[in-house]
């Protein structure tokens, strides 16, 4: 994958087929600590810890389409090459949490890539899904809840196009106050 939101595209996929109803992500660059970390935590369905324990082999998938999940696999190997690390916590019927840390300044490093086109595409695909989106840098945050969001517009989907041509514009414009001069690929 060619950026780390399509990463999270594939991830919260994941958490949809798993029908979490609750997803949230939250992405957090820390130059002081040369880290930057994804977290994604959904109320799906969870994982027991033998499916856990086998989730980051490209062999193994509970798909019944193909024989092979590279998804979590590649994202682990990114986390490696940049000197980070991916971990993740499940329990059955409790949902999943799966972060992944990558070293901010490597050069292995993926870009961030378009998170408002990600959330674009994720709240087409499903508008009834309760998203959060949490971006942090040091002394900078934005949290955008889509069910708070939901009830504020009193009954006008999330997927109506004015509606995502402004979710796009809010997630851009505070992508680039939290991540700009933080993430070289962020002009601020």
């Amino acid at each position: 994958m060619r950026d780390l939101s399509l990463h999270m595209l594939d991830i919260i996929g994941n958490s949809l087929s798993a029908r979490a109803s609750k997803i949230d992500v939250e992405l957090s660059a820390d130059p002081l600590i040369d880290r930057l970390s994804l977290i994604i935590r959904d109320n799906g369905k969870g994982m027991d810890a033998t499916v856990v324990s086998r989730v980051t082999d490209p062999f193994y998938t509970t798909r019944t389409t193909r024989s092979v999940g590279l998804g979590i696999p590649l994202l682990k190997e990114q986390c490696e090459l940049t000197g980070g690390s991916l971990s993740i916590r499940s329990q059955a019927g409790q949902g999943t949490e799966l972060e992944a840390v990558l070293g901010l300044s490597n050069i292995d490093r993926l870009p961030l890539g378009s998170i408002s086109e990600t959330f674009t595409v994720l709240v087409l695909t499903d508008p009834s899904i309760d998203f959060t989106l949490i971006m942090r840098s040091p002394g900078k945050s934005f949290e955008l809840d889509f069910a708070e969001v939901r009830n504020q517009l009193a009954g006008v989907a999330l997927n109506e196009p004015i509606v995502m041509d402004w979710l796009s514009q809010i997630i851009d414009e505070q992508e680039n106050i939290i991540f700009g001069g933080v993430l070289h690929e962020i002009i601020s």
